[in-house]
């Protein structure tokens, strides 16, 4: 019995394999051809305003498609990722309802006469202290005008939770923009404060310094001994050696750590700021208030910067990265009253 159904298997992969032979060698089967189709690209420009001259002349300088009429699958679609829209379904079994959702964003399209505005604001904001060169090379491709952007998600009790987002990056290769309204005429300083430091945080940590050629930031990484960083027991011995504070398990990371937290401290601090006398300053002057919300303040001054190393090193990577277009210091003053 045993034999005989091994001899049934046998039989049966036998005319299995045969098949697959046959339908790979079958000279009838259509052969493949290339499409016809032609490759998708978004058509600009999208209208007739004076600002879509503009639009046109960002995407022939740096390749940037800016859509202020869009479809859903342009803003939500997220490549290998999961659909970036919210999505809420409900059904209703045995006479109680059920809902199913998505986390994500909702967008709606923007006001169109004020799509002028918004974009101003953009490149004020953040696209004007890059160089197109610089844009065309490491920009997302697909920037949205859009308003009313909202991250939605669902809290316990089934309570749809809606926060307001001023822009959003967190979707492949596109970047998505709020306040194609009235609103952008009532922007307060602090949030484009806020959402300046955001934005060129992210562009130069995330997008930029890992490009950016070490070995023109050799003068810069020369300054620290970056095994004693490693060792060190104490905050003022990195602080001795123009280190900042960002624990790393190698030099090699402690040295790309090292770039990205002077990026940052940079452009997310004014220069009078990093060079005040924090000691001085009295709970009786208002510049005291002032400077709490900053924690970089007074790294630069020498009762902080004992050894002068950090500003040694401060002037390195902003004489650096002028040179490859980018003025750190100029993003650092930027809607600071």
């Amino acid at each position: 019995m045993e034999f005989k159904t091994k001899g049934i298997m046998r039989y049966f992969l036998i005319i299995i394999l045969g098949l697959f032979l046959w339908t790979g060698c079958n000279d009838d089967d259509e052969k493949l051809t290339p499409s016809t189709e032609p490759e998708f690209r978004y058509v600009l420009p999208q209208g007739d305003h004076d600002y879509d001259t503009k639009i046109v002349s960002w995407y022939e300088d740096c390749g940037i498609y800016f859509l202020y009429k869009f479809e859903n699958k342009d803003v939500y679609y997220n490549e290998n990722d999961r659909w970036a829209g919210f999505v809420e379904d409900t059904s209703r079994i045995n006479e109680s309802e059920l809902v199913f959702y998505n986390p994500g964003l909702r967008v709606e399209l923007p006001d169109e006469e004020y799509v002028g505005k918004q974009l101003e604001w953009i490149e004020k904001l953040f696209l004007n202290h890059y160089s197109r060169e610089l844009l065309k090379k490491k920009m997302v491709k697909k920037v949205i005008l859009a308003k009313n952007v909202t991250y939605c998600r669902r809290l316990g009790n089934n309570i749809l939770s809606e926060q307001e987002r001023d822009y959003f990056n967190n979707i492949a290769n596109t970047l998505i923009f709020s306040h194609g309204d009235a609103s952008v005429e009532n922007l307060a300083n602090e949030d484009m404060l806020e959402m300046k430091n955001d934005l060129h945080t992210w562009m130069l940590t995330e997008k930029l310094v890992d490009d950016y050629p070490m070995a023109e930031l050799e003068d810069f990484l020369s300054v620290t001994d970056y095994s004693k960083t490693l060792s060190a027991d104490y905050y003022e011995e990195w602080v001795s050696e123009g280190w900042l504070g960002r624990l790393a398990n190698s030099e090699e990371e402690a040295k790309r750590t090292d770039v990205r937290t002077y990026l940052e401290m940079i452009i997310t601090t004014p220069k009078e700021i990093l060079e005040i006398d924090v000691n001085s300053v009295s709970r009786q002057d208002p510049l005291f208030w002032v400077i709490r919300n900053y924690d970089y303040a007074g790294f630069l001054h020498p009762s902080k910067d004992v050894a002068g190393n950090i500003k040694k090193k401060y002037d390195l990577i902003v004489a650096a990265f002028k040179d490859w277009g980018v003025d750190l210091p100029a993003i650092g003053d930027l809607y600071y009253e």
